[in-house]
């Protein structure tokens, strides 16, 4: 049966096949073929004599729910169904096969982490489009395969086929994450995908979708949505996020694109060099607290505070972020906690800014909490309030985008996850007249957008004050 896939799919199945790897995974873009490998490798461990078959186990098909698990099982269905030998189980609520001579079964799960608990005698489980599983239970899935991967006497094979988009787009989600890391140890790992430099070139669109080559229609219709692309930066972050395998946006609409952000994080950090400018957006409700330091020279780091009640994995949830994520920034040092607290208080994210970068030069906040937070401050800084109008939102969020396309943005490693988080969640609304600011997407402040609000507040206020400068000075640490 090896023989007949393309070079790509046999290498893939060769690492499944072999025993060093104990989780394997393929993550590509929209008609690679992902679905029918995955039904490829459970159809073969439901035949006797495959080397992936051995009789009398259970094989799990896991997906985000039971319809995005039916159509690979119809693939299995397809190729086995004709040889009599299988009883079949398809209904509204359950998915399922069973060899009949050697009692060797197949289940489809859903991501419900209840389901995937105390897998015994389990061999093998394939899971599609992990970037997709519903998000908290997602998370909580793959927690319990890998936790079950480590059980004593334990030999399950974890194979994972999917893309990045639409949720795992940034680190901390753990399927981005496992994809980044490439192949070590005993995870085995092929990653297609595109580069935004390139992305219109043929090259780069044929490297990413390698069916291309024998697919002359699936060509034409690459080249189609492409020139389309070029017109339309919608088009474009589409055709990135599904045919080139690079999680992306409309450009318009976010306050960040995935390219910038990688320009961003692909620069040494300067040293902190005098006093930075602090951007403070102070939360309420739901919301965080949170705030930017941004030196002259472009070193960027980022803290915020968070409510004690609810606690927070409900935070997370509530959120619907991966789980793990916020309790890592806590881990980190990056987010605290207001215990006991529904509504963190000025002065504790004043406390936070002086203990961890001392007296900022300026701290520059949103002028409907200026007040709050000059209580808190009294003396301790210049203060200045934003005024965040059509217009002078634009201004910052220029301000942001300038800096981290030419430079010298460079965020701090220590803040990456925290700002990535935020800037994952931080989106613009444009009006008629070219101006945008950002918006909350989500009810009740939970959309966590305080960061990269923070953020603007704070390279808005660099930006006007290099503008004020002599012709000739230092502008933002460059010459």
């Amino acid at each position: 049966m090896i023989a007949d896939l393309r070079p790509f799919q046999r290498q893939f199945i060769r690492a499944v096949e072999n025993p060093t790897y104990d989780t394997v995974a393929m993550s590509g873009p929209r008609s690679l073929g992902k679905t029918w490998i995955a039904a490829h490798v459970l159809t073969r461990c439901l035949t006797p004599g495959d080397v992936l078959h051995q009789p009398g186990r259970e094989y799990i098909l896991g997906a985000a729910s039971l319809e995005q698990a039916r159509l690979t099982y119809s693939f299995i269905r397809e190729a086995l169904e004709p040889t009599g030998e299988y009883r079949w189980i398809d209904s509204t609520t359950r998915l399922g096969a069973t060899h009949i001579p050697t009692n060797t079964k197949l289940r489809a799960i859903s991501s419900n982490a209840k389901t995937s608990f105390g897998l015994v005698g389990v061999p093998l489980v394939v899971i599609d489009e992990p970037g997709s599983l519903e998000i908290i239970g997602g998370q909580m899935l793959s927690d319990s395969l890998f936790t079950a991967q480590g059980k004593v006497g334990s030999k399950l094979k974890l194979v994972l086929i999917g893309t990045l988009a639409p949720m795992a787009t940034s680190a901390g989600h753990w399927w981005y994450d496992l994809i980044h890391a490439g192949t070590t140890g005993s995870v085995h790992v092929q990653h297609f995908k595109g580069d935004l430099e390139t992305w219109d070139r043929w090259p780069t669109i044929r490297k990413a979708n390698p069916l291309t080559a024998i697919d002359a229609g699936f060509r034409a219709k690459l080249l189609e949505e492409r020139d389309a692309a070029r017109l339309d930066s919608r088009l474009k972050a589409r055709f990135a996020s599904y045919r080139l395998n690079i999680p992306s946006a409309d450009e318009s609409t976010v306050l960040l694109t995935v390219s910038d952000w990688e320009r961003v994080t692909a620069r040494e950090v300067p040293d902190r060099e005098g006093a930075p400018v602090v951007g403070v957006d102070l939360g309420g409700g739901r919301a965080w607290s949170a705030a930017c330091a941004l030196w002259p020279n472009g070193r960027t780091e980022a803290i915020a505070v968070a409510p004690g009640i609810p606690d927070i994995s409900e935070q997370e949830r509530r959120d619907r972020v991966p789980s793990g994520t916020y309790a890592r920034l806590v881990d980190a040092g990056q987010l605290l906690i207001a215990d006991g607290l529904r509504v963190q208080p000025p002065a504790m994210v004043w406390d936070a800014v002086r203990a961890t970068w001392g007296k900022p030069s300026l701290l520059m906040a949103d002028r409907f909490r200026l007040a709050d937070l000059e209580d808190a401050i009294g003396n301790g800084c210049p203060t200045e309030a934003r005024v965040t109008r059509w217009s002078e939102a634009a201004a910052d969020i220029r301000a942001v985008r300038k800096m981290a396309l030419d430079g010298p943005l460079a965020v701090d490693h220590d803040s990456r996850l925290l700002l990535a988080t935020s800037l994952s969640r931080a989106f613009v609304k444009n009006d008629n007249a070219g101006n945008f600011r950002l918006e909350k997407h989500g009810s009740n402040d939970q959309a966590r957008d305080d960061v990269a609000a923070a953020l603007t507040l704070a390279a808005g206020a660099l930006e006007r004050e290099a503008s004020r400068r002599p012709r000739g000075g230092r502008y933002l640490g460059m010459v």
